[in-house]
């Protein structure tokens, strides 16, 4: 005799099938592709077979960078680049976003010597801030499925009981960053959009030298007797990319670090939190 499906574990199992099912995206628009992290994301999304829409403030510079090459063993066709500007009037933004059906927005105020206004409070609202507001609500006017946000570990230090961290003091200082971020994520979280955040430790431009610790929302602060406080940014872009694969990535936020001393961390499990 056959027994009897239990209804809800039916529905459990369901559920635990379709998070490991890759969903994908057929195209996706990464916001800030010229950074240094954007780009790593425009490469890794071309060595998963990803095609590309490239929104970039300089388009020469891009094709300087070699993004608009089609890259060897993909079937994707060459990287589309476009005009972008995270702070322009919504109209532009959806025209760049185009026929994309997923965002990984990678852009970010940036002070420099030049930029004396990086340090005065709310100069990073315009990026960090309304910029990531704005390319949300474009998102939803253009049909956008998927939203993959890259802020910062402390984005959420305040709410965290970490207002006194000194690393969250010395990063907020640069024109409210950190603050800025914090309303973009809650912005995201209440859109409605399937989304994704990730809140990196310190970036690092080299190769990842550690394996991959990922954590829960307000769960790492770089403090000293934490097991990691930097990262690659090679390993960012494949994390970002990894969550438009991975049920398990929809709607959670999640603090990566890396470490030499963690144990390796199966790439099935990195959403497991």
């Amino acid at each position: 005799e056959i027994p009897a499906i239990d209804e809800d574990e039916e529905a459990a199992f369901a559920s635990e099938l379709a998070a490991l099912v890759p969903k994908g995206a057929s195209k996706v628009f990464v916001a800030g592709a010229t950074g240094q992290t954007g780009r790593r994301i425009v490469l890794e999304l071309r060595r998963r077979q990803v095609a590309v829409r490239a929104g970039v403030r300089d388009v020469k510079k891009a094709q300087s960078l070699g993004l608009a090459v089609s890259t060897p063993g993909t079937s994707a066709g060459p990287v589309e680049l476009v005009n972008f500007d995270v702070t322009s009037d919504q109209a532009a933004l959806i025209e760049a976003i185009g026929d994309a059906d997923a965002i990984i927005c990678a852009t970010g105020f940036t002070p420099t010597l030049q930029n004396l206004g990086g340090l005065k409070p709310g100069a990073a609202n315009a990026v960090d801030r309304l910029g990531t507001i704005n390319l949300v609500a474009a998102a939803k006017s253009a049909g956008v499925n998927q939203f993959v946000l890259v802020t910062s570990l402390l984005t959420n230090a305040v709410d965290a009981g970490q207002g006194d961290n000194q690393n969250y003091k010395v990063l907020n200082a640069f024109g409210g960053v950190l603050d800025a971020k914090h309303d973009a994520e809650l912005n995201l979280r209440a859109s409605g959009l399937t989304y994704t955040i990730v809140r990196p430790g310190g970036l690092s431009n080299e190769p990842p030298s550690g394996e991959l610790i990922v954590s829960g929302e307000d769960t790492l602060f770089g403090t000293d007797d934490e097991s990691g406080r930097e990262i690659s940014r090679d390993q960012v872009a494949e994390i970002c990319v990894e969550a438009l694969f991975q049920g398990a990535a929809d709607n959670k936020v999640i603090e990566i670090v890396s470490s030499p001393t963690a144990p390796e961390l199966d790439r099935g499990a990195w959403f497991d939190i």
